[in-house]
C-alpha cells in the first residue's frame, strides 16, 4: 500500500507492502476517532514522524520531494513529529537535516 500527500510544498510518499489495505493505512495515520483516519497527515512535521514509527515497527519506504530516506535513529522518532533538524539517511547512505530536502515554506 501507498499513499503520497503533498503538504507545505513538499511531496511525501509512504511504502509499505505489510499493509494490505487503505483503511489499514489510514488508521496508521490516524488517532483512533472515526473519521480521523489520516489526522496525522495534515503536515509534514507529523506524516514523517508517524511513518518513522511505522517503519520502525514494520518496514517501509519513505520518500520526500523524490529523496528515498530513513531516520538516522529511528528510535528517537517514535511516532513525535519530526523537524527540519531531524537527520535522515539518504539511500546513497549520506546523513543530512530535512531542511536539505525540504521545499521551503
Amino acid at each position: 500500500m501507498r499513499i503520497a500527500f503533498k503538504l507545505q510544498g513538499n511531496m511525501i510518499e509512504y511504502e509499505n507492502n505489510s499493509v494490505t489495505d487503505t483503511s489499514e493505512m489510514g488508521h496508521a495515520f490516524g488517532d483512533g476517532e472515526e473519521g480521523h483516519e489520516y489526522c496525522y497527515a495534515r503536515n509534514w512535521q507529523d506524516l514523517i514522524g508517524t511513518a518513522f514509527h511505522l517503519m520502525q515497527q514494520t518496514g517501509g519506504t519513505l520518500s520526500v520531494n523524490g529523496y528515498s530516506i530513513k531516520a538516522e535513529k529511528i528510535s528517537d522518532t517514535a511516532g513525535i513529529s519530526a523537524t527540519q533538524n531531524t537527520n535522515v539517511i539518504l539511500a546513497n547512505g549520506e546523513i543530512i537535516a530535512l531542511s536539505k530536502i525540504l521545499t521551503p515554506t
